[in-house]
């Protein structure tokens, strides 16, 4: 497996040498960043320039080409003027789950609201309730298991970003957050750590539930 710290340092050094001063930021999300990854992990890597253009994005792939195992790194890129304008309740996952490496994202990035907590909680349980219904639906019962296992995995963010919105911290590991949810939430959560052996109905059913009610939920949020 990738030793990570040793790999974005490599990237680091490369990134500077090719953009300067340009480079205002470097991080880590996902997996690595969460100290949850595996050997199949994707390198989620947050990069932010003074300015995107496309021959930086040449530039920039070209650098993480030269990587070792560069084939896993995925990840956000942007201008640091874009970051101004990014709707909030969007730009709140790569702000939640980015650990620093190079420079400071907090000061890059807009202020946060509770309406924007609650706009990202929406969204994304809305995404789930529809991906789960049409695939319960219209997908073959062959592939329920490779989606199930996908959908959970993007639950997480959702239920990290409920618990905010109740609790107002930020808990970027599944397995700190885990013993803070109950019911469907930690059913959910338990599945994307490990899938058991229930019906896929079973599952279907919670997530259908509980994304239903957390769109309720956010829906019925006070904001100051």
């Amino acid at each position: 497996m990738v030793d990570i710290d040793v790999w974005m340092e490599e990237l680091a050094v490369k990134l500077k040498q090719r953009f300067g001063p340009r480079m205002r930021f470097l991080g880590l999300q996902g997996s690595y960043g969460r100290g949850e990854a595996n050997e199949d992990s994707d390198i989620d890597v947050v990069t932010v320039l003074d300015r995107v253009e496309l021959p930086d994005l040449d530039a920039y792939r070209a650098v993480v080409r030269e990587m070792p195992e560069g084939e896993k790194a995925c990840g956000f890129l942007c201008g640091a003027a874009e970051l101004k304008s990014w709707p909030g309740y969007d730009l709140l996952a790569v702000a939640r789950d980015t650990r620093d490496v190079r420079g400071s994202l907090a000061p890059l990035l807009p202020p946060f609201s509770r309406e924007n907590l609650a706009q990202a909680a929406a969204v994304g349980a809305s995404g789930i309730y529809h991906a789960a219904v049409h695939t319960y639906l219209y997908g073959s019962r062959e592939g329920w298991p490779d989606f199930l296992k996908q959908v959970h995995k993007g639950a997480f963010f959702t239920l990290r970003t409920l618990h905010e919105l109740r609790a107002g911290e930020n808990v970027r590991a599944k397995r700190d957050l885990l013993p803070l949810l109950s019911g469907d939430e930690r059913e959910i959560l338990a599945y994307s750590l490990s899938p058991g052996d229930e019906p896929p109905e079973d599952a279907f059913a919670r997530l259908v539930r509980w994304s239903a009610a957390a769109m309720e939920e956010s829906k019925d949020t006070k904001f100051p």
